[in-house]
Parts: C-alpha cells; sequence; structure tokens
C-alpha cells in the first residue's frame, strides 16, 4: 500500500496544474520563444590608458585669477566666479552657468570641463533645452554634442572622429600608435538589464553575496602576462601624428579648435568679452594607469560607458538624454501639425487627383413671381442656383 502511495504521490507532483508554467532555464525551448536571453559574442580591442598631463599647466587661466574670486563683464553682470582651489565657473550674460570646471570622481580622470547651453531660442524662436554641449576631462577625453544631443565630435586619448558633416566629412583620426596592433578579445556580453529591478535582486539568496576564493595559479598567470605585455609596450617608441585641424562652432559663444593632441583651444566670446583655454594634453608613455576595451572601429568615451561610473557622469547622461527626448517629442509633434508632402512628380498628381470635389450646386425652383426687368430675358426654366453649402 505504501509504494502504491508514493507512487500516487509522484505522479500528482509531476502534473503541472493549470495557468502555471515550469520554466528551465537549460530548456532550449524557452531560448527559441526568446524568454531565455543569452549573452552575445563581440569581440573588442583591449588599450592602454597612459597618463596624461595639461600641455601648458603655467598658463592656466583658473589658477592664475583665483585670487580675484569674482569677474564681472564690462556692463556688470557677472562673468566667473573661483573656488579656493583653482577651480571655478564662467557664466553667460543671462545668468546661467556656461562652463564648469571641477575635481572629477573618476579614477584618474583628475579634471573635467563642462560647456553647457545658454538656454536661449533658437533662430526660428524654438525654445532649446537646458544641456551640455561638451566635456572635456585630463585623461584627454573630449566628446561635443549639439542642442538635441546628438554627437558631433569625440575623442579619447588614442583616437577621435568627426561626425558632424557640417564640420567636414565624417572622419576618423588617431593621435599616434602605442594601441597598435590592435589586442583583439573575444567576450561575452550581458544583455539583461544594465540596472537591475531590486525585487528581482531580492530573489537571490545569501548563497548570491558569498565571494568566490579566486585561484592563485590563474592569478599568477594573469599577472605574469600582464607585466610581460606592460613592458612590451613601454618599451615601444611614442611617434605623435600631425593631424588637420578640426575647428567647430559649439554655440553662439563657444567654439573649439583643435590642432593636435597637445594643442586644443576651447574659446568664449560675447562681444568685447574673449577667453581662451588651452585643454590640450600631453601623454606620458612611461607610465599605464589603466586598461580598457573598446568595440572595434568604435572611438570609446567613459560618457558613452552604461552604468555610468560615478554619480557625476551619470548626472551628464540624464542632461544628454532628456535632451535627445526633448527633440523627438518636437519631431513628433512637427510631423503631427506639418504631415509630410510628397516630393515626386507622380505623387504630386496623384495628390491633386485625390482632392475632394467642391460642394455640388443644387438646382432649386424660384418662388418669384413672373415680373422681369425689362433689359434682361426671362429664364425659361425659371430656376436659379443654390450657391449655400451643406
Amino acid at each position: 500500500m505504501s509504494k502504491n502511495k508514493s507512487k500516487k504521490n509522484t505522479e500528482v507532483e509531476q502534473e503541472v496544474p493549470k495557468g502555471i508554467t515550469r520554466y528551465a532555464l537549460s530548456d532550449r525551448t524557452f531560448i527559441e520563444k526568446g524568454w531565455t536571453m543569452l549573452p552575445t559574442e563581440k569581440v573588442v580591442r583591449k588599450m592602454n590608458v597612459y597618463r596624461m598631463r595639461p600641455a601648458h599647466p603655467e598658463f592656466d587661466w583658473f589658477e592664475h585669477n583665483k585670487n580675484k574670486k569674482l569677474i564681472c563683464y564690462d556692463t556688470g553682470e557677472k562673468l566667473a566666479e573661483f573656488d579656493d582651489n583653482g577651480k571655478g565657473r564662467w557664466f553667460y550674460r543671462n545668468g546661467k552657468v556656461a562652463l564648469d570646471y571641477y575635481d572629477a570622481e573618476e579614477l584618474n580622470a583628475q579634471q573635467r570641463i563642462v560647456i553647457f547651453s545658454s538656454g536661449e531660442p533658437d533662430e526660428g524662436g524654438r525654445p532649446r533645452p537646458l544641456t551640455i554641449l561638451a566635456t572635456f576631462d585630463y585623461l584627454g577625453n573630449g566628446i561635443v554634442f549639439d542642442h538635441s544631443g546628438k554627437i558631433r565630435l569625440k575623442y579619447n586619448q588614442t583616437e577621435g572622429v568627426v561626425l558632424d558633416r557640417s564640420i567636414g566629412p565624417v572622419s576618423h583620426w588617431k593621435w599616434h600608435t602605442l594601441n597598435d596592433p590592435p589586442v583583439l578579445q573575444q567576450v561575452m556580453i550581458d544583455t539583461q538589464m544594465s540596472h537591475k529591478d531590486p525585487q528581482i535582486l531580492k530573489l537571490g539568496g545569501p548563497q548570491e553575496n558569498k565571494q568566490r576564493p579566486d585561484n592563485e595559479e590563474m592569478l599568477a598567470i594573469e599577472f605574469d602576462n600582464f607585466i610581460k605585455e606592460k613592458s612590451k609596450k613601454l618599451s615601444q617608441k611614442f611617434k605623435p601624428f600631425q593631424i588637420k585641424m578640426k575647428a567647430l562652432k559649439i554655440n553662439e559663444n563657444f567654439s573649439l579648435k583643435v590642432l593636435d593632441q597637445a594643442t586644443i583651444y576651447l574659446i568664449y566670446r560675447d562681444g568685447s568679452t574673449n577667453l581662451k583655454l588651452n585643454i590640450g594634453m600631453i601623454l606620458d608613455h612611461q607610465e599605464i594607469v589603466d586598461t580598457d576595451t573598446a568595440e572595434v572601429g568604435e572611438v570609446s568615451n567613459s560618457l558613452e560607458r552604461f552604468p555610468a561610473r560615478t554619480d557625476s557622469l551619470a548626472g551628464l547622461q540624464r542632461s544628454v538624454a532628456h535632451a535627445q527626448r526633448v527633440e523627438r517629442s518636437l519631431v513628433e509633434r512637427e510631423k503631427r501639425i506639418r504631415p509630410t508632402q510628397p516630393t515626386a512628380s507622380v505623387d504630386r498628381l496623384t495628390s491633386g487627383l485625390s482632392r475632394p470635389l467642391r460642394t455640388q450646386l443644387h438646382a432649386v425652383a424660384s418662388t418669384s413671381d413672373n415680373r422681369f426687368c425689362t433689359c434682361r430675358k426671362p429664364s425659361t426654366t425659371n430656376l436659379y442656383y443654390d450657391t449655400r453649402l451643406n
């Protein structure tokens, strides 16, 4: 009897109640249905990150003027204010922050310069969102956006790319050959959400948070390979390239000129006010501070990496995302208000033929008497056309 009962119990347990799905990570049917997302394989480049230093620290504008505490326009508005540590801010005439120069939170980045929009409307009177237009750090990274959050130009300490055709044709340049030939690696990219739902995180037991013991032999092998690779790179000759000058207007007040890696001018103009910063950096090829990876053919930049490494970078990313959302909403609104018209001649002919006909004129019997004007012949039909619209 006991054996029969146990058999019946196992059969009942194996039966799946209605409305309940038994999911298994190893079940291939759920992969085919799209329920189970597999990580994707990608080939990335491994790049060394070198120490970088300002090209001309003796001409640091903020350091030279920090004792002034405050500088004003010739008309009295606040132009610049300074912190005790030699950092500070520039302001537009309308009082909004134009440039913020501060210590970066992430490792080895040292300082960061952020350019903000003025909030002034465009040439057509359309309001623009307050957003960042450019950011540069002392690790050799720079990126320039338009008012809608699209990337116009970006570079890191190895290479750069021009994406805005108003600057010039889409082009790619390299500062040097220290990361050549590229070291390729095949990695697995997690396709899950970058920010996990806190409720999902709670489902894992306490064993999920336990740190796994490191394999000392593997660590020793990896460290030995790293030392060999680093010593080989440090013995490599450093030959900076000469590039074609890149010049662009960031907004109505700021402009950027890229001559070489050590000569990058950020210029601010407003009437008689003219300020210039050289944000160019000199690379120290004898000091490797970190390693980074990037997709083949992609110019990596810390501001584009998700999730952001620091709260400061996350705030800049939110600003760019806000500008992109505003632009999408404006484009959608423009499409609703002014639907796109066909441009081809055949489409124009078709649209002309498909126009609704005018309201038909109705013949209505006249109620007037038979008295006529002597200068006109009387109508034989005794009708007139009612031109009133229904």
